[in-house]
Protein backbone atom coordinates (compact mmCIF):
# COMPACT_ATOMS: atom_id res chain seq x y z
CA UNK A 1 0.00 0.00 0.00
CA UNK A 2 1.62 3.45 -0.83
CA UNK A 3 0.59 6.35 1.06
CA UNK A 4 0.23 9.78 0.33
CA UNK A 5 -2.04 12.82 0.26
CA UNK A 6 -4.89 11.98 -2.33
CA UNK A 7 -7.84 14.93 -3.35
CA UNK A 8 -10.57 11.95 -3.07
CA UNK A 9 -9.44 11.14 0.72
CA UNK A 10 -9.18 14.95 1.53
CA UNK A 11 -11.13 16.02 4.78
CA UNK A 12 -12.53 19.86 5.97
CA UNK A 13 -10.50 19.62 9.35
CA UNK A 14 -12.33 21.20 12.47
CA UNK A 15 -10.39 24.49 13.72
CA UNK A 16 -11.26 24.98 17.27
CA UNK A 17 -10.64 22.72 20.06
CA UNK A 18 -12.95 24.52 22.34
CA UNK A 19 -16.15 22.85 19.56
CA UNK A 20 -14.44 19.50 20.23
CA UNK A 21 -14.42 19.71 23.99
CA UNK A 22 -17.83 21.18 23.40
CA UNK A 23 -18.79 17.96 21.07
CA UNK A 24 -17.50 15.79 23.99
CA UNK A 25 -19.78 17.01 26.21
CA UNK A 26 -22.52 15.08 24.44
CA UNK A 27 -21.01 11.85 24.19
CA UNK A 28 -21.18 8.26 26.55
CA UNK A 29 -16.98 8.98 25.88
CA UNK A 30 -14.76 8.49 29.56
CA UNK A 31 -11.70 7.29 31.11
CA UNK A 32 -12.43 3.57 30.28
CA UNK A 33 -13.07 3.70 26.67
CA UNK A 34 -10.90 2.47 23.97
CA UNK A 35 -12.14 5.36 21.04
CA UNK A 36 -11.14 5.07 17.34
CA UNK A 37 -11.00 8.03 15.98
CA UNK A 38 -10.40 8.00 11.54
CA UNK A 39 -8.06 10.03 9.81
CA UNK A 40 -7.49 12.45 12.80
CA UNK A 41 -5.44 14.57 10.38
CA UNK A 42 -3.63 17.55 12.64
CA UNK A 43 -4.74 15.79 15.49
CA UNK A 44 -7.23 18.61 16.89
CA UNK A 45 -9.49 15.82 17.76
CA UNK A 46 -6.92 13.13 18.69
CA UNK A 47 -5.92 15.92 21.34
CA UNK A 48 -9.16 17.14 23.16
CA UNK A 49 -9.84 12.98 23.00
CA UNK A 50 -6.79 11.99 24.93
CA UNK A 51 -8.03 14.46 27.66
CA UNK A 52 -11.36 12.05 27.97
CA UNK A 53 -10.81 8.64 27.04
CA UNK A 54 -8.54 5.75 28.51
CA UNK A 55 -6.82 4.79 25.00
CA UNK A 56 -7.14 6.23 21.40
CA UNK A 57 -6.45 4.68 17.87
CA UNK A 58 -6.14 7.08 15.36
CA UNK A 59 -5.84 5.52 12.09
CA UNK A 60 -4.15 7.61 9.56
CA UNK A 61 -3.54 7.01 5.65
CA UNK A 62 -1.87 10.07 4.86
CA UNK A 63 1.68 9.19 5.65
CA UNK A 64 2.68 13.06 5.92
CA UNK A 65 -0.28 13.34 8.84
CA UNK A 66 0.88 9.96 10.39
CA UNK A 67 4.53 11.25 10.77
CA UNK A 68 3.46 14.88 11.96
CA UNK A 69 1.64 12.99 15.09
CA UNK A 70 4.32 10.65 15.78
CA UNK A 71 5.28 12.99 18.55
CA UNK A 72 2.50 13.55 19.97
CA UNK A 73 2.22 9.49 20.40
CA UNK A 74 5.43 9.19 21.74
CA UNK A 75 4.30 11.52 24.51
CA UNK A 76 1.19 10.07 25.47
CA UNK A 77 1.39 6.31 26.14
CA UNK A 78 -2.57 6.38 26.05
CA UNK A 79 -2.39 6.76 21.90
CA UNK A 80 -1.72 3.76 19.09
CA UNK A 81 -1.08 5.71 15.91
CA UNK A 82 -1.77 3.28 12.85
CA UNK A 83 -0.73 4.11 9.45
CA UNK A 84 -3.69 2.20 7.37
CA UNK A 85 -6.20 2.90 5.11
CA UNK A 86 -9.66 2.17 7.66
CA UNK A 87 -11.71 0.71 5.11
CA UNK A 88 -8.55 -2.22 4.83
CA UNK A 89 -7.83 -1.83 8.85
CA UNK A 90 -9.15 -5.02 11.29
CA UNK A 91 -11.10 -3.64 13.90
CA UNK A 92 -10.34 -4.07 17.25
CA UNK A 93 -11.64 -7.52 19.35
CA UNK A 94 -12.62 -5.72 22.26
CA UNK A 95 -15.04 -3.09 22.93
CA UNK A 96 -14.78 -0.06 21.81
CA UNK A 97 -16.27 3.53 20.28
CA UNK A 98 -15.41 5.68 17.42
CA UNK A 99 -15.36 9.66 17.14
CA UNK A 100 -14.06 11.09 14.19
CA UNK A 101 -14.97 14.01 11.66
CA UNK A 102 -15.04 11.49 8.52
CA UNK A 103 -14.38 12.59 4.37
CA UNK A 104 -17.68 13.08 3.22
CA UNK A 105 -16.97 11.25 0.09
CA UNK A 106 -16.36 8.35 2.50
CA UNK A 107 -18.93 8.56 4.77
CA UNK A 108 -21.50 5.30 3.31
CA UNK A 109 -17.93 3.20 3.15
CA UNK A 110 -17.17 3.80 6.67
CA UNK A 111 -20.98 4.22 8.70
CA UNK A 112 -21.78 0.65 6.34
CA UNK A 113 -18.17 -1.07 7.35
CA UNK A 114 -18.72 -0.21 11.28
CA UNK A 115 -22.51 -0.45 11.85
CA UNK A 116 -22.38 -4.31 9.90
CA UNK A 117 -19.21 -5.53 11.26
CA UNK A 118 -19.19 -8.73 13.91
CA UNK A 119 -17.82 -6.56 16.25
CA UNK A 120 -19.48 -3.20 15.95
CA UNK A 121 -18.85 -0.24 18.16
CA UNK A 122 -20.79 0.11 21.05
CA UNK A 123 -21.34 3.86 20.57
CA UNK A 124 -20.32 5.50 17.31
CA UNK A 125 -20.18 9.91 17.02
CA UNK A 126 -19.71 11.15 13.47
CA UNK A 127 -19.17 14.59 12.32
CA UNK A 128 -20.63 14.11 8.76
CA UNK A 129 -22.88 15.55 6.14
CA UNK A 130 -26.56 16.48 7.00
CA UNK A 131 -27.99 14.55 4.16
CA UNK A 132 -25.69 11.19 4.67
CA UNK A 133 -27.08 11.49 8.62
CA UNK A 134 -30.67 11.93 8.22
CA UNK A 135 -30.66 9.15 5.61
CA UNK A 136 -29.29 6.76 8.10
CA UNK A 137 -31.62 8.21 10.42
CA UNK A 138 -34.73 8.09 8.68
CA UNK A 139 -37.52 8.93 11.40
CA UNK A 140 -38.78 10.73 12.50
CA UNK A 141 -36.51 13.29 10.89
CA UNK A 142 -37.50 12.16 7.42
CA UNK A 143 -38.98 9.05 5.39
CA UNK A 144 -37.22 5.82 6.13
CA UNK A 145 -34.49 5.04 3.96
CA UNK A 146 -33.80 0.73 2.74
CA UNK A 147 -30.56 1.55 5.01
CA UNK A 148 -32.38 3.28 7.66
CA UNK A 149 -34.32 0.38 8.10
CA UNK A 150 -31.57 -2.04 7.79
CA UNK A 151 -29.56 -0.20 10.34
CA UNK A 152 -32.45 0.27 12.78
CA UNK A 153 -32.01 -2.96 13.94
CA UNK A 154 -28.96 -2.37 16.12
CA UNK A 155 -28.75 1.57 15.98
CA UNK A 156 -30.70 3.57 16.91
CA UNK A 157 -29.21 7.51 14.66
CA UNK A 158 -29.88 10.79 16.18
CA UNK A 159 -28.48 14.30 14.87
CA UNK A 160 -27.02 16.26 18.16
CA UNK A 161 -26.76 19.40 16.71
CA UNK A 162 -25.68 21.01 14.10
CA UNK A 163 -21.99 22.31 13.31
CA UNK A 164 -21.52 25.69 11.69
CA UNK A 165 -19.64 25.84 7.67
CA UNK A 166 -17.52 28.05 9.56
CA UNK A 167 -16.11 25.51 12.14
CA UNK A 168 -14.00 24.08 9.27
CA UNK A 169 -10.61 24.38 7.11
CA UNK A 170 -11.37 24.46 3.57
CA UNK A 171 -14.95 25.47 4.29
CA UNK A 172 -17.18 22.99 3.45
CA UNK A 173 -20.30 23.85 0.68
CA UNK A 174 -22.74 21.38 2.38
CA UNK A 175 -24.28 21.29 5.53
CA UNK A 176 -22.71 19.63 8.80
CA UNK A 177 -23.82 17.76 11.77
CA UNK A 178 -22.83 16.06 14.83
CA UNK A 179 -24.45 12.47 14.88
CA UNK A 180 -24.77 9.78 17.09
CA UNK A 181 -25.27 5.76 16.42
CA UNK A 182 -26.22 4.14 19.39
CA UNK A 183 -25.86 0.22 19.64
CA UNK A 184 -28.96 -1.53 21.03
CA UNK A 185 -27.97 -3.56 24.00
CA UNK A 186 -30.24 -6.19 21.97
CA UNK A 187 -31.05 -6.12 18.32
CA UNK A 188 -34.92 -5.58 17.25
CA UNK A 189 -34.37 -9.11 14.90
CA UNK A 190 -33.19 -12.41 16.32
CA UNK A 191 -29.62 -13.37 14.65
CA UNK A 192 -31.40 -16.05 13.25
CA UNK A 193 -33.86 -14.28 11.18
CA UNK A 194 -31.17 -11.45 10.31
CA UNK A 195 -30.78 -12.08 6.79
CA UNK A 196 -34.36 -12.57 5.98
CA UNK A 197 -35.32 -9.75 7.52
CA UNK A 198 -32.62 -7.67 5.70
CA UNK A 199 -34.21 -9.71 1.90
CA UNK A 200 -37.57 -8.96 3.28
CA UNK A 201 -36.98 -5.30 3.47
CA UNK A 202 -34.86 -5.10 0.45
CA UNK A 203 -36.97 -7.04 -1.90
CA UNK A 204 -39.86 -3.94 -0.37
CA UNK A 205 -37.95 -1.26 -1.58
CA UNK A 206 -36.56 -2.66 -5.29
CA UNK A 207 -40.10 -3.89 -6.61
CA UNK A 208 -40.40 0.11 -8.40
CA UNK A 209 -44.18 0.16 -7.48
CA UNK A 210 -45.89 2.63 -5.81
CA UNK A 211 -47.03 1.06 -2.56
CA UNK A 212 -45.62 -1.33 -0.11
CA UNK A 213 -48.79 -3.94 -0.58
CA UNK A 214 -48.17 -3.97 -4.44
CA UNK A 215 -44.40 -4.75 -3.68
CA UNK A 216 -45.32 -7.71 -1.53
CA UNK A 217 -47.99 -8.98 -4.41
CA UNK A 218 -46.64 -11.72 -5.90
CA UNK A 219 -45.30 -13.14 -1.61
CA UNK A 220 -48.72 -12.16 -0.22
CA UNK A 221 -52.13 -13.57 -1.05
CA UNK A 222 -54.40 -11.20 -2.03
CA UNK A 223 -56.58 -12.42 0.93
CA UNK A 224 -53.67 -12.03 3.27
CA UNK A 225 -52.51 -8.32 1.54
CA UNK A 226 -56.44 -7.43 2.18
CA UNK A 227 -56.30 -7.99 5.57
CA UNK A 228 -52.83 -6.45 6.50
CA UNK A 229 -53.75 -3.16 4.16
CA UNK A 230 -56.88 -2.81 6.90
CA UNK A 231 -55.62 -3.96 10.37
CA UNK A 232 -51.83 -2.86 9.74
CA UNK A 233 -52.82 0.47 8.06
CA UNK A 234 -50.83 0.24 5.41
CA UNK A 235 -53.14 0.84 2.63
CA UNK A 236 -51.16 3.57 0.66
CA UNK A 237 -48.18 4.32 1.80
CA UNK A 238 -45.01 3.45 0.06
CA UNK A 239 -42.06 1.70 1.59
CA UNK A 240 -40.26 4.75 2.87
CA UNK A 241 -43.42 5.71 4.75
CA UNK A 242 -43.55 2.73 6.81
CA UNK A 243 -42.21 3.29 10.12
CA UNK A 244 -39.73 0.22 11.84
CA UNK A 245 -42.20 -1.36 13.95
CA UNK A 246 -44.72 -1.66 10.71
CA UNK A 247 -41.64 -3.39 9.37
CA UNK A 248 -40.80 -5.62 11.83
CA UNK A 249 -44.77 -6.37 11.99
CA UNK A 250 -44.90 -6.95 8.31
CA UNK A 251 -42.07 -9.35 8.10
CA UNK A 252 -43.48 -11.23 11.40
CA UNK A 253 -46.83 -11.69 9.26
CA UNK A 254 -44.67 -13.09 6.45
CA UNK A 255 -42.52 -15.45 8.59
CA UNK A 256 -45.77 -17.17 10.04
CA UNK A 257 -48.20 -16.98 7.55
CA UNK A 258 -46.38 -17.02 4.08
CA UNK A 259 -46.06 -20.54 2.44
CA UNK A 260 -42.53 -21.45 2.25
CA UNK A 261 -42.53 -21.32 -1.75
CA UNK A 262 -43.12 -17.74 -1.45
CA UNK A 263 -40.70 -16.90 0.60
CA UNK A 264 -38.28 -18.21 -1.98
CA UNK A 265 -39.35 -15.20 -4.05
CA UNK A 266 -37.98 -13.34 -1.08
CA UNK A 267 -34.74 -15.00 -0.01
CA UNK A 268 -31.63 -13.90 -1.47
CA UNK A 269 -32.79 -10.35 -2.78
CA UNK A 270 -30.62 -8.58 -1.01
CA UNK A 271 -27.67 -10.32 -2.83
CA UNK A 272 -28.91 -10.47 -6.16
CA UNK A 273 -29.99 -6.42 -6.21
CA UNK A 274 -26.24 -5.99 -4.42
CA UNK A 275 -24.48 -7.91 -7.76
CA UNK A 276 -26.87 -5.70 -9.83
CA UNK A 277 -26.78 -2.63 -8.53
CA UNK A 278 -22.23 -3.49 -9.27
CA UNK A 279 -23.05 -4.70 -12.17
CA UNK A 280 -24.59 -1.33 -13.14
CA UNK A 281 -22.25 0.37 -11.70
CA UNK A 282 -19.28 -1.39 -13.31
CA UNK A 283 -21.25 -0.66 -16.63
CA UNK A 284 -21.30 3.30 -15.94
CA UNK A 285 -17.52 3.46 -14.78
CA UNK A 286 -17.15 1.96 -18.05
CA UNK A 287 -19.00 3.84 -20.02
CA UNK A 288 -17.50 7.31 -18.37
CA UNK A 289 -13.56 5.71 -18.81
CA UNK A 290 -14.22 5.08 -22.48
CA UNK A 291 -16.18 8.80 -23.01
Amino acid sequence: MSFGRNISHSQNFIRSPALVTELLELTRIGPNDLVIEIGPGRGIITRELLKRAGRVIAVERDLQFHNDLSILGAENCKLQLVAADFLEWQLPNEEYKVFSNIPFNLTADIVFKLTFADRAPSDMYLIMQEAAALRFAGMPYGRNSQVSVLMSIDFEVKVLRAISNDAFEPKPSVSVVFSHFDKRSEPLILTEQRQDFRDFVVYGYNQWVPTVIEAFRGVFSARQLAIIARRQHLGGLKPSELTLDQWIELFEIFNRYVADDRKKRVRGSEHRIGLKTQANLTKWHRTRRSA
